[in-house]
């Protein structure tokens, strides 16, 4: 008869790894740098995805005006003025990623340990 305490750790152990244990385990194999830099990456291209897309529905949704003033913009300042908000928002944005995914990590790292060290007591029991 199988002992109750190893199916219950068993029962425990396995709902973990098919549960949020998933991407717990995923986040681990990567180094710390790793992950960061790959979060990073990521947050940085959909953010300029996101910038583009949105300065395309303002241009789509002001067209008309756009067009009877072309003469009258002054470009080198709208440029500066669209860089300027690039900057700021992919600035904001990435550190926003870089806490969370530094929270994520360590979150993510505490977990796995206690797992290991569930698994541990149960090879041992």
């Amino acid at each position: 008869m199988p002992d109750e305490k190893k199916v219950k750790a068993m029962v425990d152990l396995a709902r973990y790894e098919n549960g949020e244990g998933r991407e717990d385990i995923r986040i681990r194999r990567y180094y710390r740098a790793d992950y960061l830099g790959l979060q990073l990456i990521k947050s940085w291209i959909f953010t300029s995805i996101g910038y583009v897309l949105i300065l395309a529905l303002i241009v789509a949704g002001n067209l008309e005006y756009l067009l009877n003033n072309i003469n009258s913009i002054n470009l080198k300042v709208l440029g500066s003025w669209l860089l300027i908000g690039y900057i700021m928002l992919v600035g904001i944005y990435l550190a926003i990623a870089y806490i969370s995914s530094i929270v994520r990590y360590g979150i993510a790292r505490r977990n796995v340990k206690e797992y290991l060290t569930k698994l541990r007591r149960l090879l041992s029991m």
